[in-house]
């Protein structure tokens, strides 16, 4: 009878290992960047990256008031790095975002000096420096860089990103995207598809939001969705608990899961058939979750510091699942971008305080 117990238990442990390492995704390379920056203490690991095209990135790690830039070519065997700067943390490189011809912006500089977005080329010398595109966030550059937008309260500005820039269109509103073809934007409680020769392209009323009342003073919040252009015709969403493809009117074309967590990354691919989303989550036992949810109700807030991230890569026409990574440990400071996906939709370049993992996609999501 032992025998037997022991055999089933060897079985077991079998089985769970071969369907942990069939779940857990493998680095197709990993690069150690524990040797970048000191790894004396753990204050404030920063960090991102950025494709700039289907075999090149950027990425940013700081730590202890030191940052590193660096941008690798994929290739056979180890990536290799084909540009360094160093900058000291007041300065840290917290956003990065592609542009054409395999060049990088730096929405707030890399220097201490005016702190302008820069151009830079694959080997990180500065090309030009952009006004009006300091602080830039990813609702307001296209997916290949070539144009942006400037906001100024309720007035915006589309730019080309010519050498010097070009303005394309302006108009009223919040942008929500922005695309080389169109501006996606707010106006009341109306989106507004614009080309960029000025040519509307589309438009429908956002959802009514739920009231909220404090005492006997009811408030209408103003509802803001999260928009990306996928594609020239079609556009991701998400507004509360809602994540749907739409086209330029508002009809519904797919319907998604919303992942668990937050987070800001809506990376995708140049034709839109693949999103990847970095989000932040945490992971608490049941018993705790509980205790929360009762102190909670005295109107006392609990901690909600997220204690893990996930990485998941959707079809975007099947809605199914074509990657999906998760830790606890080893994380970076919240709120920035830690993955991406290449424009060709083939690869996920994932980044920790110590290691920049690349992992290739399955050519049919949803196989396994």
């Amino acid at each position: 009878m032992k025998a037997v117990l022991k055999l089933c238990c060897v079985i077991l442990v079998v089985i769970t290992t071969v369907l942990l390492s069939a779940q857990a995704p493998q680095p197709l390379y990993r690069v150690d960047l524990s040797k970048l920056v000191s790894q004396e203490r753990d204050i404030n690991p920063e960090g991102t990256l950025a494709f700039l095209t289907q075999d090149t990135l950027a990425l940013s790690i700081c730590r202890n008031a030191r940052c590193y830039l660096e941008s690798l070519r994929l290739g056979a065997g180890k990536p290799r790095a084909i540009g360094t700067v160093s900058t000291d943390g007041f300065h840290a490189v917290l956003d990065l975002f592609r542009a054409s011809d395999s060049r990088v912006i730096a929405p707030n500089g890399i220097s201490g000096v005016g702190r302008s977005a820069v151009l830079l080329d694959s080997q990180l010398h500065e090309v030009m420096q952009i006004p009006g595109a300091t602080g830039i966030r990813a609702s307001r550059i296209s997916m290949t860089g070539e144009t942006f937008v400037s906001q100024t309260g309720n007035r915006w500005v589309a730019y080309r990103m010519d050498h010097p820039r070009r303005q394309i269109l302006e108009g009223a509103g919040l942008v929500l995207s922005v695309s080389d073809d169109a501006v996606a934007y707010l106006d009341g409680s109306t989106v507004h598809i614009e080309g960029t020769d000025g040519t509307p392209l589309g438009s429908f009323a956002t959802a009514a939001p739920k009231p909220l009342t404090f005492g006997s003073v009811a408030i209408k919040p103003k509802v803001v969705p999260t928009f990306r252009f996928l594609g020239r015709d079609r556009l991701w969403y998400e507004s509360g608990s809602d994540v749907k493809i739409l086209d330029f009117n508002g009809t519904l074309i797919q319907t998604l899961d919303k992942p668990d967590g937050w987070g800001f990354r809506i990376g995708q691919s140049s034709d839109g058939s693949r999103i990847l989303y970095d989000r932040h989550t945490r992971h608490i036992p049941p018993a705790q979750k509980i205790k929360e949810e009762e102190i909670a109700k005295l109107g006392v807030r609990a901690d909600e510091e997220p204690n893990g991230e996930m990485v998941l890569v959707i079809d975007t026409k099947s809605g199914k699942k074509c990657f999906e990574w998760s830790s606890q440990e080893n994380l970076l400071v919240v709120a920035q971008y830690h993955a991406d996906i290449d424009p060709s939709g083939r690869l996920v370049a994932i980044i920790t305080p110590t290691t920049l993992s690349i992992y290739k996609l399955p050519e049919l999501c949803g196989a396994n």
